[in-house]
Formats: structure tokens, C-alpha cells, sequence
């Protein structure tokens, strides 16, 4: 089993995961984050595994930050590459077409970025 504490100050320090967002969104996100660590962490017990998962974990939230930072500016291309992140850190999932991803564009760019991130977490973790 794997010490989340040390992941989890890493990813605390990395402030491009929530620069886009003010910070109560901001603080929602690494308070997301956190808790998948804590949850994933504990179940792998090699430190190489535990650091990719963290880093694919932060590459997600990046581009989660990015979308709901300014969801009006949201494209299909934005939203493909967080699915590809999130089949990265929660395993293979759901295949989006691209349909699916175009009117998930256009609904996300009527939404404020709290509402983005809990509809984008709903829609990309398995």
C-alpha cells in the first residue's frame, strides 16, 4: 500500500491545476483530487505505479481547470483529450463520439465553471 501524503503534497503544490479557476472551484477541484489519491493510493502498492497514476490524475485536472476556467470557449478537441485522461487515471471507459462530444461542447459553454467541473466529473470518471 502506497502513502498517499507524500502524492498528494506533490499535487498541492502544482499550481497550474487550478490556476484558471477562482478559488472556491479551485479549492472544490484539489478537494476532488485529493480524495481520488486517497482512495486509488491505498490499493497500489508499487511507488513507479502510484507516480503515474498521480501524474495522469494531474494531467486530468489540468485539463478539467483549463475547460472550467472558461467554459464558454470549450471545444470537442478540449473535451476528447479529457476523455483521454480520464481512460489514463479510471481505466477504459466510455467511447464519445464525435457528436457527443460537439453538444457536450455547446452545453458546457451556457454552464459557470462549479457547474462545468461537477458535470465534466460526472461525465468522464467511470
Amino acid at each position: 500500500m502506497t502513502e498517499p501524503q507524500n502524492f498528494i503534497t506533490r499535487m498541492l503544490g502544482v499550481e497550474n491545476l487550478t490556476d484558471a479557476l477562482e478559488d472556491e472551484d479551485a479549492d472544490y477541484l484539489l478537494q476532488w483530487g485529493t480524495a481520488q489519491l486517497k482512495e486509488s493510493l491505498g490499493k497500489i502498492d508499487d511507488e513507479s505505479a502510484a507516480g503515474e497514476f498521480t501524474n495522469n490524475l494531474m494531467a486530468f485536472m489540468r485539463k478539467l481547470n483549463q475547460i472550467s476556467g472558461d467554459p464558454e470557449d470549450t471545444q470537442p478537441d478540449d473535451l476528447a483529450k479529457l476523455a483521454d485522461y480520464s481512460q489514463r487515471v479510471f481505466g477504459p471507459g466510455k467511447d464519445f463520439s464525435s457528436d457527443f462530444l460537439n453538444n457536450l461542447a455547446d452545453n458546457i459553454k451556457r454552464m459557470t465553471p462549479r457547474q462545468a467541473i461537477e458535470f465534466l466529473l460526472q461525465t468522464f470518471k467511470k
